[in-house]
């Protein structure tokens, strides 16, 4: 039986974000180049280095240059993923992160010229680059006064609103000394928010449901969409390390 590719991982994986939308598109070529596209590596290639401790720098990008791309995360929500990936990433694979790289300024165009330079300043071996990216919209409804979004019958709604945020995780390690793709992989995700329209108040609203989870979320009014995004991608993010954990799992 020929060993399972990524791609053979990624439709394991895939039945747990069975539904999810296609939005937002990839993004990660626009920062490491077309080749990052067809990088292939097998599971049997990455169990042959398993035992390597891979030291390596985390890039973290949030991209927005999309036309429809949502708002950009706060610096709390960026910190919240960065601590995120590397959770993930040290308990399911080999990455060991171990500087944290600097992506203010960072653009498509800029990025391909100065990614592996960049690690190579910071005198990494590897880089793990991961860019969060996400669409949403929202429209005006009436939302159940309990917030439970199973609540049928005739009963009465209360005006508010309800966003989805579609969230899509793009990973990539890469060999600083020559820029080869090492591994990639991606996942996607969404969670909603529901609110209700001011100044209706209830204990029940704001609240987020999430894609991979039952339990829902009540966050503070002020940065209720903050949350929803920065949910949305540590989701994504999940089901991206997922794929990596498959492929470098050690055989039985």
């Amino acid at each position: 039986m020929r060993p399972l590719t990524l791609l053979s991982a990624f439709l394991a994986g895939a039945v747990l974000s069975a539904g999810c939308s296609t939005k937002p598109p990839a993004r990660i070529a626009a920062y490491l180049g077309p080749a990052v596209e067809s990088a292939q590596t097998t599971p049997a290639d990455l169990r042959a280095l398993a035992e390597v401790q891979w030291q390596a720098g985390l890039l973290l990008i949030n991209d927005t240059s999309h036309a429809e791309s949502a708002p950009a995360l706060s610096e709390g929500s960026l910190a919240f993923l960065s601590d995120a990936v590397r959770h993930r990433i040290e308990q399911k694979t080999p990455i060991r992160i171990t500087k944290i790289l600097p992506s203010s300024g960072l653009t498509p165009d800029t990025a391909q010229q100065t990614v592996t330079s960049l690690g190579r300043e910071q005198g990494v071996p590897y880089i793990l680059v991961v860019v969060f990216s996400s669409m949403e919209s929202e429209v005006p409804l009436m939302l159940p006064f309990t917030g439970d979004p199973e609540q049928g019958g005739g009963r009465p709604g209360t005006p508010g609103f309800e966003a989805v945020n579609y969230a899509l995780a793009e990973l990539a390690l890469l060999e600083t000394g020559t820029g080869k793709v090492v591994a990639r992989s991606d996942g996607r995700a969404w969670s909603r928010l529901n609110r209700l329209y001011v100044p209706v108040k209830s204990n029940a609203y704001p609240v987020i449901h999430r894609s991979l989870r039952v339990a829902p979320i009540y966050p503070q009014e002020e940065n209720a969409k903050d949350v929803l995004r920065s949910v949305a991608g540590d989701e994504a993010l999940e089901q991206a390390v997922y794929q990596w954990e498959l492929a470098w799992a050690k055989p039985a």
